[in-house]
């Protein structure tokens, strides 16, 4: 059974809104990894056929927009703190 068009509708806003929260990390490191992680995952699930596992491909790439969201907030509060000290 194929996905339906609204199924196919949200993977790919999840999509856009994962390279979008990719852009809010403070690092350009923290952003190749979320870009390359989005991309890899989702090439990984793009032909996937059963409900239960777009479903589950689904939810796992709403919590990760969730996550990614949460710590971009999180590390850019505090590297704009003067007392942070990043170690190199």
């Amino acid at each position: 059974m194929a996905p339906t068009a609204a199924t196919r509708a949200k993977a790919l806003s999840l999509y856009r809104k994962l390279m979008r929260g990719a852009m809010k990390m403070p690092t350009p490191n923290r952003q190749n990894f979320v870009i390359r992680k989005t991309r890899v995952e989702y090439k990984a699930n793009v032909g996937l056929t059963d409900p239960d596992a777009i479903n589950n491909a689904i939810r796992l790439a709403d919590t990760n927009l969730d996550t990614v969201l949460v710590q971009a907030e999180h590390l850019t509060k505090l590297m704009k703190d003067p007392n942070y000290q990043a170690d190199i």
